[in-house]
This record gives structure tokens, sequence and C-alpha cells, in this order.
């Protein structure tokens, strides 16, 4: 059965036709990769999932010159690090500003009102400390959850998360390969909205996933951005290099 990432690997293959790869780092944040003509991606970087080998990327110091096309099909891999690569050089082929594109707060993107359920897959402060509220529920998924947080365990979304008229879902869903599973419990859902940096901008596809909102990033400073991520940047440090973009659906 063809996955979410399968249809983005094939637009983006399409896309990457004779584009090396320029530059990549993976940092403690997010992994960013850049390609010969300069476009740039984003990818969160599942450093504690990563383990303790001292060999996480085998390809580490042959990826520059490398082929796109083949770095894409990256994205489908267990290696969570790979994942990250093939994801953020999507990102750098299939994010560039387009003028019908919107910009701003992913808040003022969609409307909770007090009869709502609001489901946040992956905690969002910025957004969360927004609208949490003016909702009647909250339903907060974190993959382990600190005792007393509040949080729910993600085993618990089959359960919580068909009862959200509003769901907020992390990009990250995509790289570890958990978004075509959560996206079945958000059929009853007003607003579905994909979220964050690694967020790939593709409404032909996610249209069709019952997505109704991507909020997401174009790289406006390719270089600025890599130094950002070498040096252990987050969501925050990112912001001077990039434009964040919203895409209703």
């Amino acid at each position: 059965m063809k996955m979410v990432i399968d249809e983005l690997i094939e637009i983006a293959y399409s896309g990457a036709q004779n584009r090396k790869l320029k530059d990549v780092r993976a940092g403690v944040g997010y992994t960013c990769a850049m390609l010969d003509d300069g476009s740039c991606g984003l990818a969160y970087t599942f450093r504690n999932q990563l383990g303790c080998c001292c060999s996480v990327l085998d390809d580490a110091g042959r990826l520059i010159g490398r082929d796109v096309g083949e770095i894409v099909t990256w994205a489908k891999d267990s290696n969570l690090l790979k994942a990250a690569i093939g994801i953020a050089s999507i990102n750098a082929v299939i994010n560039r500003a387009q003028g019908n594109w919107e910009t701003g707060d992913v808040t003022s993107a969609f409307a909770v009102g007090p009869n709502d359920t609001l489901g946040m897959v992956g905690e969002f402060k910025p957004i969360l400390n927004k609208v949490k509220n003016k909702t009647r529920t909250n339903y907060i998924f974190e993959l382990e959850p600190a005792e007393g947080s509040g949080l729910y365990p993600s085993e618990s979304i089959p359960q919580y998360l068909p009862e959200c008229d509003v769901v907020v879902l992390t990009a990250t869903s995509i790289i570890n390969h958990t978004f075509d599973k959560i996206i079945t419990f958000c059929s009853n859902a007003r607003e579905v909205c994909i979220v964050g940096p690694s967020t790939t901008l593709c409404p032909e596809i996610f249209g069709r996933y019952h997505v109704t909102l991507l909020a997401g990033s174009v790289v406006k400073e390719p270089e600025q951005a890599l130094q950002i991520v070498s040096q252990g940047g987050g969501t925050m440090s990112m912001k001077p290099a990039v434009k964040q973009v919203l895409v209703r659906l």
C-alpha cells in the first residue's frame, strides 16, 4: 500500500533531475540540505532516537555531490537520520516560495471555539498557549510524556483523536512514518493542520489526506540556515533564515 512518503518521494524525484547535493548538516535540533541550485530544506533531527552507536550514518563524509534523486529516497529509511536527510532534500526540492501562499502565525489561519475539542500530536507550546483557553477540551499527545505533565501518551491517539474538531499534527510524523496511521483518526476533524519546519508544502498530496492547512517554512537564507543548524539551533533560532508559510488546502 502506497504511503504519503512514497507520493512525496515521487514528486521530489521528478523535480530533482540533474540536481546534486551541495551541502548537508545534521544538527542536534534540525537537519538541513542544500542543493546545487541554492535551494534548501529542513527536517527535524530525532537525536534521542538515534542510539549511542559510533556510526549513526555510514555514508557520513560521502554525501556532497550525490544525486538528489537518490537522497530523497532516504525519506523511507528506518534510520531516522537518513530519513531526516531525505525529507530535508525533498523540502529543498518542493518548498519554494509561491505568490499565492500566505505568511503569518498559524493560529490566525484556523478558528477554535468554546465547544471545540483540540487535538495536538506533538506539543507546540507557542500554538497551545494561544488556543488552549478558547476550547472546551485539549488532548496533547507526546511519545513519552513526563509524569504529571498532563500530556497523553501516543498510544491513546486512537481513543481520543477521533473526538477532536481541530487537529494540529507535527510534520515529524512524516519523518518517523507515523503520519499514515495517525491521519486515519482525524476523519471527524473540521481542521487538520500539519505544522513545523519539516512540513513539505505539497497541497496536491496532502489534500487527499483530509489535511486542511500546511504551516511550514521556505528557507530564504540557505547559508545562514546551514550555520544555525550546525550550531545546534532550533525552531526559534531559525527565524532569521526562513519565511513561515501557510498553505490553505
